[in-house]
């Protein structure tokens, strides 16, 4: 059983680590339902937490801010 949570480069992340995929994209369809009920939109997505770390099992590698990787990957 993995960690997972929900980042975007604008929206950031959820604030917490979820025990499954089921439950961190429910917390991602709420975020998307708020954006959209203010107007705006989520650009939040589901990402596994490794070591402290975001994980995209899609690209099969760590997530890094959209800036670059100078930076290093980004923390959960």
């Amino acid at each position: 059983m993995g960690k997972y949570t929900t980042y975007g480069d604008v929206r950031g992340t959820c604030g917490h680590t979820h025990r499954s995929v089921r439950t961190a994209e429910e917390c991602l369809r709420r975020d998307r339902y708020d954006c959209r009920a203010a107007g705006g939109y989520s650009d939040r997505g589901v990402y596994r937490v490794i070591d402290g770390y975001l994980y995209d099992d899609g690209i099969g590698d760590y997530v890094y801010p959209s800036h670059g990787r100078s930076t290093g990957a980004v923390r959960a």
